[in-house]
C-alpha cells in the first residue's frame, strides 16, 4: 500500500473544503456538489479526513473499509480506502426491531450489508456481527467524484448497525446474504469464506492506519465492505438484510434533519 502519511499543512483550498463538509453534516443539509477541488492524491485526501476529523465534535469508536474501483487505483493506488464511524452514528439491534437510521435528504443514501468485525486485545478475542453500514453524504453524487472526494467525506459513511454475533466466524463458508429494498431483492451473493473477506479487510485497515500514526485499539468496530454492492435509496426506504443462517436486519432510512 502506497504511504499516506503526510505531515504538510493542508492547502487553504483544502481547509475549506474540509469546513464546508463539517458544516453541511452539522446542519444536515445537501450541498449542490462536492464543495472546491477533489484530492488528487491519497495524502491530499487523507490529510483532509484528519483535518475534518479534528474539527468534528464525536467519538470515533469504528472505522468502514470500502473497496476502490480498477480503474480509479492508478490516480489512488490502493484496494480500499477507509472513513471513521463515530459513536453517534452507530447503533445495536437484534432480529426482527426496525432500525431508524438517518442520512442527508437531498445528498447520497445507500444501504450496505456488511460483516463487522470487534478488534480484541489479540486476533483470537476478535469478533464479529452481521451489519450495514449506512453511506451518506450532503454531497449527491458523491462516489462519482472518485476516491479523493469520498475520503475526504469521512469515508461516505453516517452510520453503522451491528446486529447478531456470528459464532465460530473463521470456518464460515458460503454464507448467502440478500439484501430487499422496499419490497424488492436487489442483492445477493455468497461469501465463499468469511474469514479471509474479513481478515483482509481488518489488515489493510491496520496499515491504513499506521501510516496515518493513528492507533487501533481493542473495542474498535471494522466494517468490512459491501457484500451485495451500494444500494442507493432515498429517505423513508426500508431495507431488509438477510445473512442466512446468521440473522437479519431490517433498516428504515429517516431525514438526518429530523433524527434524534
Amino acid at each position: 500500500m502506497a504511504d499516506i502519511a503526510s505531515d504538510g499543512i493542508l492547502p487553504a483550498e483544502h481547509r475549506e473544503v474540509s469546513a464546508k463538509l463539517i458544516r453541511a453534516r452539522r446542519n444536515a443539509r445537501a450541498l449542490p456538489g462536492f464543495p472546491g477541488s477533489v484530492p488528487a492524491t491519497l495524502a491530499e485526501a487523507y490529510a483532509l479526513q484528519s483535518q475534518s476529523l479534528a474539527a468534528w465534535a464525536g467519538n470515533v469508536v469504528g472505522w468502514k473499509v470500502g473497496g476502490i474501483p480498477p480503474a480509479r487505483r492508478e490516480a489512488y493506488p490502493a484496494d480500499w480506502l477507509v472513513g471513521p464511524i463515530f459513536e453517534s452514528a452507530r447503533r445495536f439491534t437484534q432480529d426482527g426491531a426496525v432500525s431508524k437510521m438517518p442520512v442527508y435528504a437531498g445528498g447520497f443514501a445507500a444501504i450496505e450489508a456488511e460483516f463487522v468485525l470487534r478488534i480484541g486485545d489479540d486476533g483470537e478475542d476478535d469478533r464479529l456481527y452481521i451489519g450495514a453500514e449506512i453511506a451518506s453524504s450532503p454531497v449527491p453524487d458523491l462516489n462519482d467524484y472518485g476516491p479523493g472526494a469520498i475520503i475526504s467525506d469521512f469515508g461516505n459513511n453516517n452510520g453503522l448497525l451491528v446486529g447478531a454475533e456470528v459464532q465460530d466466524w473463521r470456518g464460515l463458508t458460503d454464507i448467502e446474504v440478500v439484501t430487499v429494498i422496499d419490497g424488492q431483492e436487489i442483492g445477493r451473493t455468497t461469501v465463499a469464506s468469511v474469514r479471509e473477506g474479513v481478515e483482509r479487510s481488518a489488515n489493510f485497515l491496520r496499515e491504513n492506519l499506521a501510516s496515518r500514526r493513528i492507533p487501533l485499539v481493542p473495542g474498535t468496530l471494522v466494517s468490512c465492505g459491501a457484500l451485495t454492492g451500494v444500494h442507493e435509496c432515498p429517505v423513508g426506504a426500508v431495507g431488509e438484510i438477510e445473512f442466512m443462517g446468521l440473522g437479519s436486519l431490517k433498516i428504515e432510512l429517516v431525514d438526518a434533519a429530523g433524527a434524534d
